[in-house]
């Protein structure tokens, strides 16, 4: 168990973190829905984290007519969705509506106009991924990091069909340990900030440092690119790693299902 209480409480700062996810769900996008205070994607991946509602409202009341407006938007497009309550929150009425408590995540910032942390190793070697590349070594990281079965193609096909359209927007990186395809990772670009995604080490290469030099390479290229705020959503394993680099937690994601 880690701690995940608010390090960094800045309007701010939380505002651009917020807009930075948005942007990312709506580059993968196939299909969006507009709401008056919040956002639906589809990205055709039978998972429910990558169809996603966020809720924006300040307001979290009288949610019946909403909930069943999204769910008939994700219902048409046969997939499993989630709500996302950014920054969480418990003021609503989502639970009599439908939707169930499913966990809550750290959403952790790091101010790149600090010094970034040393790391070197001898073993590893990391390589961004060509613009026109199909994605194939990419992804092997990806699907056993996530658990998703290593002969499905759907993520990586979305994600090289997004690259090839805008690599401005979408860069991936691999880690090889020994010149072995180790981990991987995502940096996205969004208006204000960048944003790490698809951070994946293999399960034989884990405890080898490949999370924490995947991590700073793509912090050194956003640097590079004279960006000041990173953000980054954690996994339960991976949260030491992150506080240790620097990282604090800004907010919290508050994760609903449909029941």
């Amino acid at each position: 168990m880690y701690d995940m209480s608010v390090e960094l409480c800045d309007d701010k700062i939380t505002q651009i973190g917020i807009q930075s996810i948005v942007d990312f769900y709506q580059t993968l996008a196939k299909d969006k829905r507009q709401f008056s205070e919040g956002e639906a994607f589809f990205t055709g991946i039978k998972s429910p984290f990558l169809n996603v509602y966020f809720d924006l409202r300040q307001d979290r009341k009288d949610s019946a007519l909403l909930v069943e407006t999204v769910n008939q938007f994700f219902s048409q497009q046969q997939v499993p969705w989630t709500w996302f309550v950014m920054p969480a929150s418990k003021n609503h009425d989502l639970t009599r509506h439908g939707l169930s408590f499913l966990e809550e995540a750290p959403a952790l910032y790091f101010d790149l106009s600090n010094p970034l942390p040393d790391f070197e190793s001898d073993f590893i070697r990391i390589e961004e991924v060509d613009g026109l590349s199909d994605l194939k070594e990419w992804i092997q990281p990806v699907n056993e990091g996530f658990q998703i079965k290593a002969n499905d193609e759907d993520y990586r096909i979305l994600n090289a069909h997004v690259m090839k359209k805008d690599n401005k927007k979408i860069r991936h990186f691999i880690a090889y340990y020994k010149d072995k395809i180790a981990a991987a990772g995502t940096l996205f670009v969004s208006k204000e900030s960048v944003m790490l995604h698809n951070l994946a080490t293999k399960t034989k290469f884990k405890k080898l440092g490949l999370g924490t030099a995947l991590t700073l390479r793509m912090m050194k290229e956003a640097k590079a690119m004279t960006f000041q705020h990173c953000f980054l959503d954690s996994s339960d394993e991976a949260f030491n790693l992150y506080k240790r680099i620097g990282f604090k937690v800004y907010c919290t994601t508050s994760i609903y299902i449909k029941s």
